[in-house]
Order: structure tokens, then sequence, then C-alpha cells
């Protein structure tokens, strides 16, 4: 009888952290599907952990330092109390800084997101997406808009599931927009537009170049210079981010992009650019739209104060913000900058007694459905465009339908991999 014993709840696994429950070499004698269960169980139990040790860093930066809030100190040049950090560094065996900034992040969920403190010492979310939730709500400044935001948080952020990076960053962002606009990190960071060229630091024969513009923008210009990097043959010497920085200056100028492999029979030798097919996706909600094209002086209305309400009922007042394709959430604030540019084509939920199409491949309005439902590939921590993934069968066609209940968007890769 192993000395393992499986269980989703985290106090069947307490003696395995004082080193009497557990042996690694109890992993031969199970079989692949309780191997499969350690591994999610034992997360679990490590996140729980995790919770623990930064509650244990918070209470000990308050008991020194006499200070709630540990981001304040970040701007002194010279912090008297900065000896608790050396001396939890010391016990953890880290930096002072990493210290210091595991440390915040205890303080952080104790004041300012208790329900999401609370899921994480019950191991249902990681110190990863804890870290996101961290930073990407830092600017909320009102108690108020931040306990909205905390419990808004809190019952979503357990639906996720294995979210890459950026989708975990859009959906906090999606949250924040709507709670506190003001406090999303990439407004306050800048919103203007900008292009620079050249750097000082730029060696003999080279350019830098940065530029801030719209996401759509960006996504159209990353899809060309991907369309053109790849229409070269494969026995093309150049890498991939040397092939994608070629052909930025021909997607911009609207030149030659040839192939360098210099065989004569070469496809791509010619030099002849793709065609001009790079189209962006921008799935926004009616409210967005009219809240985008609506002139200012007729929007003119009182704004939800969240200060002025309770933490419990903090209103949630601002229209969705619209979702780039391939680049992520677009306030409704900067909504209204490319709408004139933009064919506008209405989306419908199909609703429950909506029958199947007839065939194999699904018609216009349920292709764009589902694309617009599932935004990017849906494998756990892919986040592939929708617009470049196949729409799959969950349940193979002709036993399962050509309906959006059995329909899913899969990169290539992840459909062969789940065909195959």
């Amino acid at each position: 009888m192993h000395r393992w014993v499986w269980s989703v709840e985290l106090g069947r696994f307490e003696s395995m952290f004082d080193g009497s429950g557990f042996a690694i070499a109890d992993l031969s004698g199970l079989s692949d599907a309780q191997v499969v269960d350690a591994v999610g169980a034992l997360t679990r139990a490590e996140n729980a952990v995790c919770a623990r040790k930064l509650a244990a860093m918070a209470e000990l930066f308050g008991r020194r330092t006499g200070c709630a809030d540990a981001a304040e100190r970040d701007s002194w040049w010279l912090d008297p109390d900065a000896a608790v950090a050396a001396e939890i560094g010391a016990a953890a065996a880290i930096s002072q800084g990493l210290a210091m900034s595991q440390t915040h992040r205890g303080v952080a969920l104790r004041d300012r997101l208790p329900k999401i403190a609370a899921l994480f010492a019950a191991g249902a979310i990681s110190d990863l997406l804890v870290r996101t939730i961290v930073w990407r709500t830092a600017l909320v400044e009102s108690p108020a808009a931040m306990a909205a935001l905390d419990r808004r948080l809190a019952q979503r952020v357990t639906d996720w599931g294995a979210l890459s990076e950026k989708k975990t960053e859009a959906a906090i962002d999606e949250l924040v927009d709507q709670i506190d606009p003001g406090a999303l990190r990439r407004s306050r960071t800048g919103a203007t537009r900008d292009v620079q060229f050249g750097s000082p630091s730029d060696e003999a024969g080279f350019m830098t170049m940065w530029a801030r513009v719209y996401a759509t923008d960006g996504a159209a210009i990353q899809q060309r210079v991907e369309q053109m990097s790849h229409s070269v043959c494969d026995a093309d010497p150049r890498t991939a981010d040397e092939r994608r920085a070629d052909a930025l200056a021909p997607a911009i100028t609207h030149t030659d992009f040839a192939c360098q492999c210099g065989q004569p029979d070469c496809d791509g030798a010619t030099g002849e650019p793709p065609a001009k097919n790079a189209v962006v996706y921008v799935v926004a909600d009616e409210t967005s739209v009219a809240a985008a094209t609506t002139p200012p002086a007729a929007a003119e209305t009182a704004p939800a104060d969240p200060e002025s309400a309770p933490a419990e009922t903090a209103p949630c007042s601002a229209p969705p913000p619209a979702f780039v394709f391939g680049a992520g959430i677009l306030p409704t604030a900067l909504l209204a900058g490319i709408l004139e540019r933009a064919r506008i084509r209405e989306v419908r939920h199909p609703g429950a007694d909506t029958p199947a199409d007839p065939g194999y491949t699904p018609s216009r309005a349920t292709a764009d459905f589902v694309r617009c439902r599932d935004l990017t590939c849906r494998f756990p921590g892919c986040d592939k465009p929708a617009q470049v993934c196949d729409i799959d069968h969950t349940v193979a066609y002709p036993v399962g339908p050509t309906h959006p209940s059995n329909l899913k968007c899969l990169c290539r890769f992840h459909h062969l991999l789940k065909t195959f």
C-alpha cells in the first residue's frame, strides 16, 4: 500500500511537507492516471503553501515597519526599516530584492485582494497568476473599486483554466477597464501614438525603430510581415527573426521581398510580394460601439462614482472593451479611432434552438460566432488568434453536428494533436 493518499482536500497532503508522507520512489508504482492526479494535487498543495509563505512575509513586514503599505516605500532613497527584507531573504534563502517583491505581493493580497488571497490559500490559483493580478491591478486607487475588482476577479479566475500569459493579462485588463478605466496599466503608461527612428546606441549601419500605434494597426503590420517572411522557401539561409526584420521595409513600402536561397528554380526568388490580404478582427459589444461613436456632448452623463457606493455594490458601468484578435483588449476610448476605417458585421448568438448546419463546413454566420466566442485556440495555454485557427468538431462529424455547441477553434498544431 502506498503511503501517498490521494484526495482533492489539501489537508490530506500536510504530511508531505515534513518529509513523512511522500517518497519519490512511490511514483514508480502508480498508474499513469494516478501520476497525473498527483501533479494536480501537489500543484494545489504548492499553491496553498506559497500563499501561507507570502502571508507570513506580510505579517513580519507589518511588525517590523509599522507600515501597512509596502509599495509606498519604493520611492524612498534609504529605508530605515529595509532590514526586514534582509531578514526575510535570509530565512527564504533569496535575495533582498526578491524578498521585498514577494512581501509586496503578500501585503497586496492581505489588504487589497482578500478574496483572491482566499483562493490562493485554498490552492485554487497559482503564484504566477497572483503575480499578474497584483501587477495589473496596482494602479487602482479607490478602495470601493478595488473591492469590486477583487470580488469580480474571484468570481471569474477559477473559470479561466490554463490561460497563456497574454490571455490572463487581457482578462484582468478587461475587468479593470470596466470598473476603473483610469487604472488600466496600458492606458496609464501612455496612450499617445508615436514613432521614433534611431537611437544614440545604434551601431553603424543599423537603425532602431520604436512605435506605439493602435492595436489594430499593429496587428495588421504583424500579419503582413509574417506573411512575407514565410513566402520564401525552406532553403533561405536567414533565421525567422532576420526574415521578419528584412520583410518590414518591403511590407511598408510595397516593394519586393525575395528569397535568398540562391537556387534558380526557387518559387520565392521572383520577389513578388503576397497578396495584400491582411485582415484584423475586432470584437466589440454594440454598447461599446455606441459609446465610441456618440459625440462627447451627447454622451455627457454623470459617471458612476465607485467611492460613493458600498464595496459590495461598486458599479461596473463602463461598456466592455473591444478585443483585437492577436493583440488583446482595446479600451472603448480607443475604439473610436478605428471605426471609421472598419467594416462592421453583426455577429449574433445562435441560441439553444438553432439547428445544426448541413454538412461538414460551418456556415459563415456559425464560423463568425465560433471565432468571436473563442477568440483564440481553445487548447490550454495556447493564444493563437482565432482567425488563423481551424474550426474543429469536438465530436467528429457526422456523429457530431456542425453546431456551435460542438465546434471550437484549434490552431493547426493542436488540431492535428487532437485528431491523431
